[in-house]
């Protein structure tokens, strides 16, 4: 068995770590990763599934997570079908078909949209994601970092206009990292979790991305 010490290190360095060491190992063969937050455990969790991976995920304390990504055999076929690189496995995994490359994401980085006016930048931003949210050709994905984050929690006057982009077939996605540094890991009311790997990973996909701030 491989053991990574990851604790101290920011997303998205724990993936790639991971990733490294995993992908020469043959069938049955484990690395164990360890972590001291929950989010971080999650994402290896994400990795672990979108490349089929066993998954097992110890709770030491509330400062050490213990995780182990065993190695099978649908993993090494998956692996065989494309390369180390992002692959059209990789674009499926992350929510985007890799078939139909006719599409947009949205990147969101602060609760306001231009400069200067700070106030007058959060109405715009408001009004952009209602506008969005009416399109018949919404996002395949809308993720949102840094003030971003805010967008999608307790609070935020646009969570009508991203469930409805839900609804409607859009990803909605949030920097776990993001959320943390924020202390808004328990205010999340719309969409899911995600991380700078899976942020990387579909910024480099096959669709264009939009980003209106």
């Amino acid at each position: 068995m491989i053991s990574l010490d990851e604790r101290g290190k920011q997303c998205p360095i724990p993936i790639v770590d991971t990733k490294k060491a995993v992908e020469p190992l043959g069938v049955g063969e484990v690395v164990e990763t360890v972590v001291d937050n929950e989010i971080s455990a999650q994402n290896l969790k994400k990795f672990a599934d979108q490349r089929q991976y066993a998954y097992e995920m110890e709770k030491v304390s509330n400062t050490e997570y213990r995780v182990r990504l065993t190695v099978t055999e649908a993993a090494k076929e998956l692996q065989d079908k494309g390369t180390a690189t992002f692959n059209e496995q990789d674009y499926q995994a992350c929510g985007i078909p890799a078939a139909a490359p006719q599409g947009y994401i949205v990147v969101i980085s602060s609760d306001s949209m231009g400069e200067p006016e700070k106030e007058l930048g959060k109405i715009l931003l408001k009004g952009f994601l209602f506008a969005l949210s009416k399109k018949e050709d919404v996002p395949k994905k809308i993720i949102f970092y840094n003030g971003g984050a805010r967008l999608t929690c307790e609070g935020s006057e646009s969570l009508d206009d991203l469930r409805e982009l839900e609804k409607s077939g859009a990803e909605i996605a949030t920097c776990g990292t993001c959320l943390k540094f924020q202390n808004l890991e328990d205010k999340l009311k719309v969409g899911g979790v995600t991380n700078m790997y899976e942020i990387t990973e579909a910024l480099t996909g096959p669709y264009r991305v939009v980003k209106p701030c």
